[in-house]
């Protein structure tokens, strides 16, 4: 389904909190991260995960460079749910109506653009959550339109204060994987779509990118660590469960993780190949034997 929209429509008065979790980030690429986007929202909350203190240090700095920003932390890594969970509170605190959610690797591209066309949709009475699309390039070719996903990425995303009230937030049993689909499917229970606009997206890189040339093509791969795919294929089948199956999030996780992650990445690519598939093995036998 693809929405229209319409470039004369005024802004509502959406006052926008913006969060960017944060642990141990290129303070470089967070500059210019942020950058993408400040001056279009009201406020924006550097929560602070991160181990190493000359980070924090350089962070606290950034920071100082405007009054839109404030630094926070609870002195250990909270993981992403726990910090958008704050997020939402604070918004609701200080009467702010609409999250954006980054990660610290991301930039936006088009921002203004994709904020006004997002209002424009709730304007109209539209009840969705939305994202940019998302690529690792520099520069992606875009078109004036929303296509409507099952699921799409925390990073990037515009999302109703309202609805996280409806839907009880992030949920903080996943730490970091998991959190944006969970969403989105507890989003559909109320009639909500999940909407990727076309005319702004994300520059965003997965893991350690690793590449390999296998009969003349060239085979890229995300390169996560062994914990990490645990906690991907835990986490996913947790929700395949969770929600009773949806046939979405079965094909997403037989064509995303086994055959992207395991079999194309780990096994075709990837060095430490034992240790990532006993990973891989002991995070679907956590997914299936959980408690749900």
């Amino acid at each position: 389904m693809v929405f229209g929209t319409n470039e004369n429509m005024e802004n509502m008065d959406v006052k926008i909190l913006a969060i960017v979790v944060l642990y141990n980030p290129d303070i470089k690429l967070l500059y210019k991260n942020i950058s993408a986007f400040q001056q279009h929202v009201n406020k924006i909350i550097l929560w602070n995960n991160s181990s190493n203190t000359m980070t924090t240090l350089r962070i606290n700095q950034l920071a100082e460079t405007s009054s839109k920003i404030i630094v926070m932390h609870q002195n250990e890594n909270m993981g992403i749910s726990v910090a958008l969970n704050y997020g939402w509170s604070f918004a609701k605190e200080y009467g702010y109506n609409t999250i954006l959610t980054m990660d610290q690797d991301s930039v936006f591209y088009n921002f203004p653009v994709f904020k006004n066309k997002v209002i424009d949709l709730w304007y109209k009475g539209h009840q969705c959550i939305c994202g940019p699309i998302c690529t690792p390039k520099t520069t992606c070719k875009t078109y004036d339109d929303f296509i409507e996903k099952k699921h799409i990425i925390t990073s990037g995303m515009l999302v109703p204060i309202e609805l996280l009230d409806k839907v009880g937030g992030y949920c903080e049993d996943f730490f970091v994987d998991g959190i944006d689909i969970d969403l989105c499917v507890k989003a559909r229970k109320y009639n909500y779509k999940s909407l990727l606009y076309r005319g702004a997206y994300l520059t965003q890189i997965y893991g350690i990118p690793q590449s390999k040339r296998i009969l003349g093509k060239t085979i890229h791969s995300s390169g996560y660590s062994p914990n990490r795919l645990r906690e991907i294929f835990k986490n996913h089948i947790i929700i395949y469960r969770k929600y009773n199956y949806p046939l979405d999030i079965l094909i997403h996780i037989l064509y995303l993780y086994v055959l992207g992650f395991t079999i194309k990445g780990v096994l075709l690519i990837e060095n430490n190949k034992k240790e990532k598939l006993k990973a891989i093995c002991q995070g679907i036998k956590e997914g299936i034997s959980a408690k749900i």
